[in-house]
């Protein structure tokens, strides 16, 4: 019999859980997931019984394939909100990916100003074509058009995974649409991000924006988001 290891990198245990890396670098910052820390880079390592027992814990197979996750973010500062999208950027940029943000040019200069300064390993990679500035379209069905178009472009152009963040709430829509709109292009956009393969997708919305009957009606389109920590989602 082969033998196999007992310590396995991120890669590999990502691939043993057929999960993104993405996953497995939350679940361990939340305390979900054991891991150990090794080398001068602090990389992650995992023992496969920790990640047995994960698996135990949750009751997902061990041969499930891995699902795009749709995840939503609450902010209640500008300030709240740069750092959610800088810490996401950074996380997809780390792992080989390619990232499109989708926010105001204004908060976007902000945006990765503090990329750069607090993940400087990633400042070459935010300059490439593996970080995507998205636009805001003029209704819901050009902003679909755009993002299929967009995926396919970089499914081509960078091999990896796709992730996406985006401030709705500053956008065409979530300025002018009624908030039964805002849901349906919602819905809209989590079929076509299944099906161009997209990893990860986090929509952040003003919180003060929202009242309590559209804040319960959001989290209810975005069903990823209750399997992990709200402490990860919520600015």
């Amino acid at each position: 019999m082969q033998h196999q290891p007992e310590l396995l990198d991120i890669a590999e245990a990502a691939a043993f859980l057929h999960v993104s890396r993405m996953s497995l670098r939350r679940w361990t910052n939340a305390g979900r997931l054991p891991c150990f820390r090794v080398g001068g880079r602090r990389e992650r390592r995992f023992r496969r019984a920790d990640l047995l027992a994960f698996l135990e814990r949750s009751g997902a197979p061990t041969r499930a394939t891995h699902q795009p996750e749709h995840l939503c973010g609450l902010y209640t500062s500008g300030s709240a909100r740069e750092r959610r999208l800088a810490a996401f950027l950074a996380e997809g940029l780390a792992a080989g990916g390619t990232c499109f943000l989708a926010v105001e040019p204004a908060v976007r200069v902000r945006v990765l100003a503090r990329l750069a300064r607090d993940w400087p390993a990633t400042r070459a990679a935010a300059r490439s074509e593996r970080l995507v500035i998205a636009r805001y379209a003029r209704s819901p069905a050009e902003q679909l058009e755009w993002w299929e178009a967009g995926f396919a472009t970089a499914a081509r152009a960078v091999a990896g995974e796709l992730h996406v963040v985006g401030d709705v709430s500053a956008g065409r829509l979530g300025r002018r649409g009624s908030f039964d709109d805002v849901l349906a292009y919602e819905r809209a956009y989590e079929a076509l991000s299944r099906r161009c393969g997209v990893t990860t997708t986090l929509c952040l919305y003003d919180a003060r924006r929202l009242s309590g009957v559209e804040a319960s009606r959001m989290l209810q389109v975005h069903a990823d988001m209750l399997r992990h920590p709200a402490g990860a989602l919520v600015s």
